[in-house]
């Protein structure tokens, strides 16, 4: 049976990012979490299909690195070796 694995929110790196972003993030993170098997580009797309954004307003690369720099930036694993507090954890 797979452990469960904590993670830690950085709430001060998370608001560096645009609105856009975080509506980017929020709904690729929702759709993943409704469908587990979607994988990221997947997600991505819907999202741009979604809001009828074409390559010319939003580059396709440039947003799939939006998006992992995001989750990178904002999702620190408890793993590393920091501290936990029991209100930041998911």
């Amino acid at each position: 049976m797979p452990k469960c694995k904590n993670y830690l929110i950085s709430i001060a790196k998370f608001y560096k990012f645009q609105t856009f972003d975080h509506l980017m993030f929020g709904y690729i993170q929702g759709l993943r979490k409704a469908l587990p098997g979607m994988t990221i580009t997947e997600a991505l797309r819907i999202f741009l299909d979604s809001f009828e954004i074409d390559e010319d307003e939003y580059c396709f690369e440039t947003a799939k690195h939006t998006y992992y720099r995001l989750l990178s930036s904002i999702i620190e694993p408890i793993e590393r070796g920091t501290k936990t507090d029991p209100e930041q954890i998911l």
